[in-house]
């Protein structure tokens, strides 16, 4: 779950983030430099360096405020009293166009995510993963609990819980790899993207 003691992010914090994801996706996280993402920001390193102590630390954070992202938007629409495929549909619904409008972050946690943590060195990138590992499960837990309750309701049929999990989830993260925005995308393509996802992921479960 997003935490609600977290001091709120800065501007300049968050404007950082915003230009480091970008260049990451682009760049690719392990080419890009802090010098690189300071001249798609338009600043000195030193402004970069005020707020993140290392590329490591940088793109940890990142990494993180993808999942931020789609922790603060998809738990407040399940609820208690709802079928376990209505909570589903609505938490793919919320999930996919968080995603992407988020698109950059996601691409950088998918890309790059494994390799740079095995290369993360100093106290606080260790910290800053494992705070990325946790909430990674938070949010899994979300799903799992959605999955669990259906096959215990008999509304999906009875299966590894794990492995539907980790299907649906690679179903549902599945445009983060092709989509791009274009400029002459319909208006609904989202929301449209999002329902027929939604309606596959639901029917693979009954």
């Amino acid at each position: 779950m997003s935490d609600p003691t977290k001091p709120k992010m800065s501007a300049s914090k968050a404007e950082i983030l915003d230009a480091a994801a970008e260049v990451f996706m682009t760049l690719g996280a392990e080419a890009a430099s802090i010098d690189d993402v300071a001249r798609h920001l338009g600043a000195t390193k030193g402004r970069i360096y005020h707020h993140f102590p290392s590329k490591g630390a940088l793109l940890a954070e990142v990494c993180l405020r993808a999942a931020d992202f789609v922790l603060q938007k998809v738990p407040p629409v399940v609820q208690a009293t709802a079928l376990p495929a209505d909570n589903l549909r609505n938490m793919i619904l919320t999930h996919i166009p968080e995603v992407l409008r988020t698109l950059p972050y996601h691409k950088v946690i998918i890309q790059s995510y494994v390799g740079v943590q095995q290369k993360s060195t100093t106290a606080h990138e260790r910290e800053l993963f494992a705070q990325i590992q946790l909430e990674r499960k938070a949010y899994e837990s979300l799903f799992r609990q959605v999955l669990q309750a259906g096959m215990d309701d008999g509304s999906f049929r009875a299966q590894d819980v794990s492995v539907a999990l980790q299907s649906l989830l690679l179903l549902i993260n599945a445009p983060v790899f092709w989509y791009r925005p274009r400029d002459n995308e319909p208006e609904a393509f989202v929301t449209d993207l999002s329902v027929q996802l939604a309606d596959m992921a639901v029917a693979s479960l009954q």
